[in-house]
């Protein structure tokens, strides 16, 4: 049985930890230097838990993230003005226009991130981890000291749960 959040605290790390892959994929979308991306989104993680009082629950908390990480990443560039690998602010601009949800996060995404935080933490982490840019089946396995068959079905056996989940939400259709 999954634990809920005692707290707007708890709530908070959740949807952070919950969405780290779409933020370093969305900040990597904006900076070609992988580790100033990486950088951009643990300064991105910060000034979410601290603006945590400005978010609203009714709104979708992936497209709040995006804009921080947005600000975030044009203070990179600003503090990095100098490099001459640095896209200039329009072309910024318009990628991250183009990457960012816009308040429109779609039924079924909105559903995923609902049916995630439903699972217990270690399948949730389990998952994302996955999903991770450069994660395989082999290298969770071996970190989780499993075989790569048994990390498999578990993995199989979570995706169907989410599936589940989607379809209670949304109707047997949803995914088709």
């Amino acid at each position: 049985m999954t634990e809920r959040p005692r707290n707007p605290e708890e709530r908070m790390v959740g949807w952070i930890a919950s969405h780290q892959a779409a933020l370093h994929r969305y900040i990597l979308s904006l900076l070609p230097d992988r580790s100033l991306a990486e950088d951009v989104l643990q300064e991105t993680n910060l000034v979410l838990w601290r603006k945590a009082a400005d978010y609203d629950p009714e709104r979708p908390f992936l497209a709040w993230a995006f804009g921080v990480a947005r600000h975030q990443v044009m203070a990179a560039r600003r503090d990095a003005g100098r490099d001459r690998h640095v896209f200039n602010d329009q072309l910024v601009e318009m990628l991250a226009d183009e990457h960012s949800p816009h308040d429109h996060t779609s039924p079924v995404q909105e559903a995923l991130e609902g049916c995630l935080n439903q699972l217990p933490r270690q399948h949730r982490e389990l998952i994302l981890a996955r999903y991770e840019p450069g994660a395989s089946v082999q290298d969770l396995a071996r970190a989780r000291e499993k075989t790569p068959g048994a990390l498999s079905v578990l993995l199989l056996r979570i995706r169907k749960t989410l599936e589940d989940c989607i379809e209670r939400k949304l109707g047997p259709s949803a995914l088709s």
